[in-house]
């Protein structure tokens, strides 16, 4: 029998393989439509992020848009504020009226003021150039605080005019400011009604006032009234100056020796620079000293050599131009050897020296006004608000420990001698020396101990063998 298949089992195998064709037929499709189903939602998702990221950038390039808008608006808003405010300064400066003196009466008072030198150009005003001084800044202050009309009717007079650099402790103005009181000692009556004039029970606290304003190297301690026909010039009976230096390589024995010969009346021509307005050179020196003022404990050697300080105490009437520098000049030669001190006598004599010897006078950093007398007993006058600046700016001067500041420590110890209401205020310190000179305070001593040097070199030349100045 063959084995070939029957017609019906052919049929059926034919079939079965069909199904499973079309079977792995419909799989494929299936997995197919799974994979474009995919695809087709990761595009959907791209799309979406791509339609977010494009949002968001425009949202950021709205918000920057908004930011541009309310920058120009405010800075249009800025600017009609700005113009709002000048023609608001402008209407009340047309419309402004102005201050009514005759409302008040004035008083004479005196201004107990120090003041650091080194960034001055002295203590009164000058006319021929345009450097600041300390008169100048007074000025400016009580104009502007309205405590006086202009320089001609304040009347202002200081007890000693100090040359550049050098700094003050007391220093006594007097001068004619507005008052709030109606009668007192120094008051000057208004010429106006009585019922008109703006009177107070309480004064004007013009040390709060004045010193918002000076700069904080010049400070008010103190005011107190005076009568009408003070004057701080003519009245002084005494002015007293320090200068301080180092003993370092000084003979101080023969440097006290010359300082007591400087007492007494003379002739000081030979110890000055000649100034045009004054026609007498004769004064009166009522006391002059070398001593000791204190001992620094400074643990860094590169500020001070010594640790000790003393100073040149010199106390008279009155002074000539730049007297005490020409003073401390002859005593650092004296004191280094290089002069004996009968030079002072010879200097005196005006027959034998009739003109000063060209030798370089003293630095004026060391230099300081220290006091002055009067007959009259002021009744200081403080102020409790004061108190606070004065106690901030002398922290800021004592809280530096540069090289600069040894001399403020040594006038901290100095003002100790002289009653302060204040424990804080008796820690007085000078500021720094001035920049511009960039010496140390242990060279001064050396500034002129070697006198008159030649350009070269060929040693110490003596002060009577210099040449003499044409117009001593």
């Amino acid at each position: 029998m063959s084995l070939k298949e029957t017609k019906p089992n052919q049929r059926k195998r034919k079939k079965d393989q069909q199904t499973k064709k079309e079977e792995i037929e419909e799989g494929n499709n299936k997995e197919q439509i799974q994979i474009q189903i995919e695809i087709e939602n990761e595009n959907e998702n791209e799309n979406e992020n791509k339609k977010e990221k494009e949002k968001e950038k425009e949202n950021e390039k709205e918000k920057e848009k908004e930011k541009t808008n309310e920058n120009q608006e405010s800075k249009i808003k800025r600017k009609t504020r700005k113009k709002r405010k000048r023609k608001r300064k402008r209407k009340n400066k047309k419309d402004q009226k102005p201050f009514s003196w005759n409302l008040f009466n004035k008083r004479r008072v005196v201004f107990q003021v120090t003041y650091d030198g080194s960034g001055f150009s002295g203590c009164a005003s000058r006319t021929y150039d345009h450097s600041e001084t300390v008169q100048d800044h007074l000025f400016d202050a009580l104009q502007t605080s309205k405590m006086i009309k202009d320089q001609e009717s304040a009347n202002l007079q200081c007890s000693g005019r100090t040359d550049k650099g050098v700094s003050a402790l007391g220093q006594i103005v007097s001068l004619t400011v507005r008052t709030n009181l109606a009668e007192g000692v120094g008051v000057i009556q208004s010429d106006c009604d009585k019922k008109l004039l703006r009177t107070k029970d309480e004064e004007i606290d013009y040390l709060y006032i004045l010193n918002q304003i000076l700069p904080n190297s010049i400070i008010i301690l103190a005011w107190a009234p005076v009568p009408v026909e003070f004057d701080a010039r003519i009245d002084c009976i005494s002015r007293t100056y320090k200068y301080f230096f180092e003993p370092d390589l000084f003979n101080l024995d023969k440097m006290q020796m010359a300082a007591s010969k400087l007492v007494g009346g003379h002739d000081y021509r030979n110890f000055c620079k000649i100034s045009p307005e004054k026609s007498s050179l004769f004064r009166n020196i009522l006391h002059a000293s070398v001593d000791k003022i204190c001992s620094l404990n400074s643990n860094d050697e590169s500020l001070v050599r010594s640790k000790e300080i003393w100073a040149f105490t010199v106390k008279g009437k009155g002074f000539l131009w730049h007297q005490v520098r020409a003073m401390m000049a002859i005593l650092f030669l004296i004191g280094e050897g290089k002069e004996e001190p009968e030079l002072i006598d010879t200097l005196l004599d005006i027959e034998k020296v009739p003109s000063r010897p060209g030798y370089r006078i003293a630095p004026g950093g060391p230099l300081l006004f220290y006091l002055c007398e009067y007959e009259l007993k002021f009744n200081w006058q403080y102020s409790l608000k004061n108190q606070i600046k004065i106690y901030d700016v002398f922290q800021k001067r004592i809280q530096n420990n540069s090289w600069k500041s040894v001399l403020g420590r040594i006038a901290s110890s100095v003002i100790e001698e002289q009653s302060f209401p204040y424990k804080e205020v008796q820690r007085f310190c000078l500021n720094d020396l001035d920049e511009r000179e960039k010496y140390k305070f242990s060279e001064v001593n050396h500034f002129l101990v070697r006198g008159k040097v030649n350009k070269k070199r060929l040693g110490y030349m003596p002060v009577m063998k210099l040449k003499r100045c044409r117009k001593s």
